[in-house]
C-alpha cells in the first residue's frame, strides 16, 4: 500500500484496491473516511464498486496507518486538502469521482469549489453543511466542547457516549458498535480534537454554488444529523440528487454499506 511523503517530514498512507485490467482507463474512486475514521471503514464497499473502478482509500494524518502529525501541526482546511492534493499527485490521479462520508463529504466540497477540473462527481453519505449548535452542545458532553471532551474522556469513550448521532443503534449490530468504537479509538485525542476543531467551524452552504459536480447524497431518513440538511444541500446544489434511505437513521455507509455502493 503506497505512502505519501508531506512537506512536514510524516507520510500519509492510502489503500489502493485495482481489479482491473492494466489498460482500463475509468476514472477511478477516491473515498474519504470521516471523522476520527479510517480507510476500513469503506471495506465492504469496495467489492463493488472496484467492479468498474480503481479505489483509492486514504488515512489522513493522525488516522489509520498514517502517520501521526508533526509537532506544531494545525488542522486547517488548507492542510487537509494539501493531504488529499499531495495524494492525487503522488498517485498520478488528474480526476477522481469522490466518495466522502461525513466531514470526509465536507472535503470533498472543499475540493470541489476550490479545484472543480479534480472532482468529476460526489457521493456524500451522511454529509451535514455544518455541524448544528444542539449537536455540538452534545458532543461537549460535560465538558466545555467536544474536543474537551474526547481530550478528558479518550476518544472511544467520548464515542461511546455519543454513538447514537453517529450511528443508529437500533438498526446496527452489537458487534458493529464496538467495532466503530475501537477503531475511533484508533485516533488519539489530541489528534482527533484538533481535527474536531477544524470541521466544526466549517459551513459549506456559502461554497455550493460553486461546485457544479454531479452531487449524489446519500442518508437514512431518521438521521439527527444530516437527513434535513441533506436535502437543504440537494436543493442548493446545481446538480444535486438526494437518495433517503427510508426507516434508517445515521450511518447508513455502514447499515446498508452494499446497497449504497450500488446506488452510488
Amino acid at each position: 500500500m503506497p505512502r505519501i511523503a508531506l512537506p512536514e517530514g510524516v507520510s500519509v498512507h492510502c489503500a489502493v484496491d485495482d481489479f482491473l485490467w492494466p489498460w482500463d482507463r475509468s476514472t477511478p474512486v477516491l473515498m474519504m473516511h470521516g471523522f476520527a475514521r479510517n480507510a476500513t471503514f469503506w471495506n465492504r464497499w469496495v467489492p463493488a464498486v472496484s467492479e468498474s473502478h480503481r479505489v483509492y482509500r486514504p488515512d489522513l494524518l493522525g488516522c489509520g496507518l498514517a502517520d501521526q502529525p508533526p509537532k506544531g501541526y494545525r488542522y486547517t482546511r488548507d492542510t487537509i486538502g494539501a493531504q488529499i492534493l499531495a495524494v492525487l499527485e503522488a498517485l498520478s490521479l488528474p480526476r477522481v469521482h469522490w466518495v466522502g462520508e461525513s466531514s470526509g463529504g465536507i472535503i470533498g466540497l472543499l475540493l470541489a469549489a476550490t479545484y472543480p477540473d479534480r472532482i468529476a462527481s460526489l457521493v456524500l453519505c451522511n454529509t451535514p453543511s455544518r455541524i448544528p449548535d444542539q449537536i455540538k452542545r452534545t458532543y461537549a458532553l460535560d465538558r466545555a466542547s467536544a474536543s474537551d471532551a474526547m481530550r478528558t474522556y479518550g476518544v472511544g469513550e467520548w464515542c461511546r457516549r455519543t454513538l447514537g448521532y453517529r450511528l443508529d443503534q437500533e438498526r446496527a449490530s452489537p458487534d458493529l458498535c464496538d467495532w466503530v468504537v475501537h477503531e475511533m479509538d484508533r485516533t488519539p485525542p489530541d489528534v482527533a480534537a484538533a481535527m474536531h476543531d477544524c470541521f466544526e467551524d466549517v459551513n459549506t452552504l456559502p461554497l455550493l454554488p460553486d461546485v457544479k459536480a454531479p452531487v449524489l447524497l446519500l442518508s437514512g431518513d431518521k438521521s439527527p444529523i444530516a437527513s434535513a440538511q441533506q436535502k437543504t444541500l440537494a436543493e442548493t446544489l446545481a446538480n444535486g440528487r438526494l437518495e433517503l434511505l427510508t426507516g434508517y437513521g445515521h450511518g447508513v455507509n455502514l447499515l446498508q454499506p452494499e446497497r449504497c455502493a450500488r446506488i452510488a
